[in-house]
C-alpha cells in the first residue's frame, strides 16, 4: 500500500507533525505540496516560512556569497597574472607553450 497520498497520508500525531512542507502523490499521479507552515496554508502562493526551508535558503545564500567572493578573488589574481604574462618580453611564447601543454 502506498503512503503519502490524500487517501493514505503518512501517520502523524501532534508530536510528529512535520515542521516543513511535505510532498505527496495524488491518486491521479499528480505531485502535490502539503504546506507545513501557516503562511502557505492560508495562501498557497505565499512564501514558505518553514524553519527548515528558511534555514536551507540562508545556508545557500551564504554559500553563494562565499562562492562569489572566491570568484572575485580568483579574478583579481587571474587579471594580475595575465597582465604580467602579456607584459613579459616572451609573453607570446609563454602563452603558446601553455596552450600546447594544456591542449587548448
Amino acid at each position: 500500500m502506498t503512503r503519502n497520498t490524500r487517501e493514505n497520508p503518512a501517520p502523524t500525531t501532534p508530536d510528529t507533525v512535520p515542521a516543513g512542507c511535505q510532498w505527496f502523490t495524488d491518486p491521479d499521479g499528480t505531485l502535490c505540496l502539503a504546506p507545513g507552515c501557516m503562511a502557505r496554508i492560508q495562501d498557497p502562493d505565499a512564501q514558505c516560512l518553514c524553519d527548515t526551508l528558511a534555514a536551507r535558503l540562508d545556508r545557500l545564500t551564504e554559500k553563494l556569497r562565499d562562492l562569489e567572493e572566491r570568484q572575485r578573488y580568483a579574478n583579481v589574481w587571474w587579471q594580475a597574472l595575465s597582465s604580467v604574462v602579456r607584459a613579459h618580453p616572451d609573453g607570446r611564447a609563454i602563452l603558446t607553450t601553455t596552450r600546447n601543454l594544456t591542449g587548448r
